[in-house]
């Protein structure tokens, strides 16, 4: 089996830096972002923040875990792209068109640490600054793996736009 990683796709990237504000629920405002901008690859390069809901799903487990409190955001890491309605997304929830991968870490106020698949219902407790990177050269789908049983990613360079 060839890997991938031995031809590597390409793409110049732009940055783009959001504040998500309190009460804000931040998966569905990130993929709603990305579907509106019509963006069909990005990743989250950095994020510091904090919620009063977190919405996880344990690794290898099917049901998400619902948290109250105040906490930390320690990391909030993945992929995001428009995707086909119905595409299937590793577990982590779509709107009609976007798509994510994204795991987060929190701390609770003991400093405890917990993590896996961010889930729809994180609500923003005091601010949410996350920068990402645009790559306009790539796009990103999710499609079955027979090796793993998921729809995983797929990346691909980007159809040539004419608008350019």
């Amino acid at each position: 089996m060839t890997s991938p990683v031995a031809t590597p796709i390409h793409s110049r990237g732009r940055h783009v830096a959001l504040r998500l504000k309190p009460g804000e629920e931040v998966l569905g405002t990130l993929q709603d972002f990305v579907v509106r901008h019509d963006i069909a690859a990005c990743t989250i390069v950095s994020s510091v923040g904090s919620l009063t809901h977190a919405a996880i799903r344990y690794a290898n487990r099917d049901e998400t875990t619902h948290l109250e409190g105040h906490f930390e955001i320690c990391s909030l890491i993945g992929t995001l792209e428009c995707a086909a309605p119905g595409e299937a997304l590793n577990g982590a929830e779509a709107t009609a068109k976007g798509g994510a991968h994204v795991h987060l870490s929190i701390s609770d106020g003991e400093g405890r640490v917990i993590g896996g698949h961010m889930m729809r219902g994180c609500r923003v407790y005091t601010t949410l600054e996350i920068v990402l990177l645009v790559m306009d050269e790539l796009t990103f789908t999710r499609e079955p793996c027979d090796a793993s049983g998921y729809s995983e990613l797929v990346i691909r360079a980007a159809p040539a736009r004419h608008d350019q």
